[in-house]
């Protein structure tokens, strides 16, 4: 009798003595199917077991579902409300388990539990997002501030993530919150401040003026403790896939955008029962309150500085789009303070002008006063400009000591002086620039004297009984209301010429 029939038979015994297969085969120490093989009875085919397949109400949206959760990377949350559109009437839970069973498995990570108490911090991160706006592919950065203990959120998109943006967006967080944590901690965010060795952090200045009268300290997280920032980093992925997944992130633009994250907070993140606390944000909000600061009564508007030159259009230039000053401020370096909704142009102590601020950009924002000056003095004076500056580089010194002693007046010695040249030849006027140039006389009358003789160039002297007269009214005319930008100079040459022999005299 071979090995395996002495088991058997052993085994047979046992079981005859206890009668039952499970005491048999801890008695004989194997187990429960070698007992059964020994007794003749068949062996059972154990499987691997399979999640079981959702059957009844959910069969017929098992494709929509799919096409929810593999193709638009929707939350079960969300793919439940949209079958619940479709006519769906089955429980969450259902598609909750169709969902884990179609989704790809992803591995878990590790990470640890830290406590927060009521109103002791407020967090705030920036991140980018993909979206559509009108169409067209932008990103969008979300302006994220939440309250680590209620886990109450306010959240706001934005182009971008400057310090002006970043000020604006804390006051309505604190207006929405209608409260200040005690302290708000920060990860990463050079508007604000930075590391600058180990246990050393420099803040940024204009930050920690603006913040000054919330009395809320001011805390950077340590670089690489991720953790220490976990509660405003985990609603990133839910503002993705919970926020903007409901409109496919496509949006009419960034007004709309920020009008359903308003309604997303107030309707959708702060009202649900949260699934650690186990109670909803809001009501949360309202038991935490009382530790927070209260809002003050005084808050600055909070503003960034810029330093920028009025170009020759007369604008200084900001984010892509230019604000108008008086044509007169040309070349002057100027002062812009950018509120979050206008845009202040100073000149020292000077206001110089105020334009409000849109989304727009590439724009050129011109008031209307600066446009009447402009056409009041651009004509003829930029005309007149461009005719004298072609005399030379000897013309363009005289030309600024000119603008420098005579002003506004200016133009009256350009048109002398573009009569003279005419009449008595371009370089005998260079010339005659260039002698009182020495003596720092800048004026049609001490190039006169110099050319005719009549008195030193430092002297005042009338014109000369035979100097040219100005051109014909017609001329005259032509050039006064002849805008710079259409002007061909060589049409101002031809004119003087076809008219020289028949002036009348003004």
């Amino acid at each position: 009798m071979s090995e395996r029939e002495e088991r058997y038979k052993k085994i047979r015994a046992i079981y005859a003595r206890l009668g039952s297969i499970l005491g048999t085969a801890r008695e004989a120490d194997c187990d429960r199917g070698t007992v059964k093989a020994a007794l003749g009875r068949p062996r059972r085919i154990v499987r691997n077991k399979q999640p079981t397949k959702p059957v009844g109400k959910l069969e017929p949206f098992l494709p929509m579902l799919r096409t929810l959760i593999v193709d638009d990377g929707l939350t079960a949350i969300l793919a439940y409300e949209e079958l619940r559109v479709a006519g769906f009437t089955g429980r969450y839970s259902i598609v909750k388990t169709a969902a884990t069973r179609i989704r790809p498995k992803q591995q878990p990570t590790v990470t640890t539990v830290v406590d927060h108490a009521p109103g002791a911090e407020g967090q705030v991160d920036w991140s980018p997002y993909n979206v559509f706006l009108d169409g067209e592919a932008r990103i969008v950065h979300a302006f994220s501030m939440i309250l680590p203990f209620s886990r109450y959120i306010f959240v706001r998109f934005a182009f971008n993530e400057q310090l002006d943006t970043l000020l604006r967006l804390h006051e309505e967080g604190f207006e929405d919150m209608n409260a200040v944590a005690n302290e708000m901690t920060y990860d990463n965010m050079t508007t604000v401040g930075r590391h600058t060795g180990p246990n050393e952090v420099s803040i940024n200045a204009q930050f920690q003026a603006w913040a000054a009268p919330y009395g809320f300290s001011i805390r950077l997280t340590r670089p690489g403790r991720p953790n220490d920032h976990a509660p405003v980093e985990r609603h990133m992925h839910y503002i993705e896939n919970n926020c903007l997944k409901r409109r496919r992130s496509r949006f009419a633009d960034l007004d709309e955008l920020n009008l359903h994250a308003k309604w997303w907070c107030d309707t959708v993140a702060n009202a649900r029962i949260h699934g650690k606390t186990r109670r909803r944000p809001v009501d949360q909000l309202k038991f935490e309150r009382s530790f927070m600061k209260a809002l003050p009564s005084a808050r600055p508007e909070p503003y960034r500085t810029q330093l920028r030159k009025v170009g020759s259009d007369f604008c200084a230039a900001y984010d892509t789009n230019t604000y108008s000053v008086s044509p007169s401020y040309v070349g002057r370096e100027v002062t812009l303070k950018v509120y979050p909704e206008r845009v202040e142009i100073w000149l020292q102590l000077k206001l110089l002008a105020t334009h409000g601020r849109t989304a727009d950009r590439h724009m050129r924002h011109v008031l209307p006063e600066h446009a009447e000056e402009f056409l009041r003095v651009t004509p003829s004076r930029r005309l007149l400009e461009s005719a004298f500056l072609r005399l030379g580089p000897t013309a363009e010194t005289f030309y600024q000591g000119l603008v420098a002693q005579r002003g506004q007046g200016a133009g009256y010695h350009l048109k002398r002086i573009l009569r003279v040249s005419e009449r008595r030849g371009a370089s005998v006027v260079i010339g005659a620039m260039a002698h009182a140039a020495k003596y720092g006389n800048y004026s049609a009358d001490a190039v006169v004297a110099v050319i005719t003789g009549g008195g030193a160039p430092n002297e005042p002297v009338s014109t000369p009984a035979g100097e040219a007269p100005m051109p014909p009214e017609r001329v005259r005319r032509w050039l006064e209301g002849l805008h710079v930008e259409a002007t061909d100079l060589s049409e101002f040459d031809r004119r003087v010429d076809q008219d020289g022999g028949d002036d009348e005299p003004v």
